[in-house]
């Protein structure tokens, strides 16, 4: 049976319509017999013949020619009985899409993420958030935050996750913070300043850098470390290929967090620098923040609250 059958109607010129005794009207076209028909919708024989005279009375069509013996679908029935049935399809697919939406099992999901947040937890969750929800259709739009803040300002990302930026000065926008993620300078091996056991913030500055691009807040603590208003940024990209290969194909110094280097490290084919640094900078200012972003006058979908749960601490 029609899950929205027992009360839901479809209009058609103005002219209400019960999709129960649209039902029983594909059921009897089907099944050519009043009693077959009456027992799929679980009535009398009376009170399913009354049904279907009550829908051809509010149509006003004949949809069935009957006799003693014979049921038989009209001309006009045929045609308005195929666009009953495509109308029934669709109020199954539209109960069914209700309880998609209100579970989190189906539906869609866009969000943004950016190369920072894609390192340092949202593969896992997401992983995680499909294996609870397979018809879980998912999109999300990788880029830096400046972009992702435009996306979810003019509403076509729900949240996204990564470098909050400015985006807190916003009116109808909250940040739930993460946890911050390391930042320090890199530099390929064999590099110049590797070969030091110190290295001033002068001998930094001497070198040209790469990294993607920070926010005002992160370019300011740079500048109290390295004790200089002017950073020696030659290359500001979203490309991680691009900004690895400047750094290993030259002496660009690579300002960036520490994760996604985690297998160059290991290899000992990168040298993090700043151990090396001296003055030793204050640890908060090595850390780059991270946040899940929403629009706070529109509420998050259950999909959304429960990708949310998975990426903050505790949750599930």
């Amino acid at each position: 049976m029609c899950p929205m059958q027992s009360c839901a109607i479809i209009y058609a010129m103005n002219t209400p319509i019960d999709l129960r005794r649209t039902q029983h009207a594909v059921w009897l076209a089907q099944e050519l017999s009043f009693s077959r028909a009456a027992q799929r919708a679980h009535l009398s024989q009376t009170a399913f013949s009354r049904s279907i005279q009550a829908l051809e009375a509010s149509l006003g069509l004949q949809l069935f020619d009957r006799s003693t013996r014979h049921v038989v679908v009209t001309a006009v029935g045929v045609q308005w009985l195929a666009q009953a049935q495509a109308a029934l399809s669709q109020a199954d697919n539209l109960s069914a899409l209700a309880a998609d939406l209100a579970q989190g099992d189906g539906g869609e999901l866009c969000i943004g993420a950016s190369p920072l947040a894609i390192d340092c937890g949202v593969v896992e969750a997401l992983l995680a958030l499909r294996q609870r929800r397979p018809r879980l259709q998912l999109q999300v739009e990788s880029g830096q935050w400046q972009r992702l803040r435009e996306k979810l300002l003019s509403g076509q990302i729900e949240l996204f996750v990564g470098y909050p930026g400015t985006v807190s000065d916003q009116l109808h926008c909250s940040v739930l913070p993460l946890a911050d993620q390391p930042v320090s300078v890199f530099a390929r091996a064999g590099h110049p300043l590797t070969q030091l056991p110190q290295c001033s913030p002068r001998q930094l500055l001497a070198y040209p850098w790469a990294g993607v691009q920070f926010g005002a807040p992160i370019r300011a603590g740079l500048q109290a470390i390295l004790q200089s208003s002017d950073l020696p940024l030659v290359l500001e990209t979203d490309s991680q290929t691009l900004l690895r290969s400047a750094m290993l194909q030259s002496d660009t110094l690579l300002l960036t967090w520490s994760q996604w280097l985690q297998a160059d490290l290991a290899s000992a084919r990168v040298v993090d620098l700043c151990p090396r640094l001296h003055p030793w900078p204050p640890k908060e200012l090595l850390k780059l923040p991270c946040a899940v972003v929403h629009r706070n006058d529109r509420g998050l979908s259950p999909a959304a609250r429960q990708l949310v749960q998975l990426l903050t601490p505790g949750g599930e």
